[in-house]
């Protein structure tokens, strides 16, 4: 009898498979030193992915600030840079020029060697964004306004399998179990 109560606690607690929500879609970008970075550059990697802008006031530095919270965690944990990427693509070419991104990463505590900044023309990367189904707009003041649901975790095969809100709202204790549950299937799937 107590066997089976083991059984059926491990059936209704083990952790859950994360549905596929999308195929990520295919792109071409630039990173900060001018090299091309693609999806493919990612296979077999998890990779938690956020749409961002160096002038935003509110959600982008703080989601940025969260991001570097769960890198350091995963640092501990020895799989930042190697299982697990982090990526941020800029919808502001225009000022985020390479020498912005990377005093950006500086200031906010980025580990590069596991985090990529990219970026691309503005109309190709908010035509990227609409394929994850974002929504972004620029204001009259020059300015964005975004999807604050608009961080993206992709699995090693180019699946987004979970959406979260960005900012200060940021869940990153259920980002870092997501990931988690990524790097275990993927380990399965060996």
């Amino acid at each position: 009898m107590i066997a089976v109560g083991y059984l059926l606690f491990g059936f209704y607690f083990r952790q859950a498979a994360l549905p596929v929500k999308m195929n990520s879609p295919e792109f071409t970008l630039l990173d900060i030193h001018g090299q091309t970075v693609t999806e493919n550059d990612y296979d077999g990697k998890v990779r938690l992915t956020s749409f961002i802008f160096t002038r935003c006031p509110d959600i982008c530095p703080a989601t940025t600030i969260n991001m570097v919270a769960l890198q350091n965690e995963l640092q501990k944990q020895g799989t930042f840079g190697d299982e697990v990427e982090f990526v941020s693509i800029t919808f502001d070419p225009d000022n985020d020029t390479p020498e912005v991104l990377k005093q950006y990463a500086e200031r906010l505590g980025i580990d590069q060697s596991g985090w990529s900044l990219l970026r691309g023309e503005e109309e190709k990367v908010k035509e990227l964004a609409a394929q994850y189904n974002l929504s972004i707009v620029r204001l009259d003041d020059g300015l964005f306004a975004h999807s604050i649901t608009s961080l993206l975790l992709i699995d090693g095969q180019q699946r987004v399998r979970a959406i979260y809100r960005m900012g200060e709202d940021m869940e990153n204790e259920q980002i870092l179990k997501d990931i988690d549950t990524l790097l275990k299937e993927q380990q399965k799937d060996l």
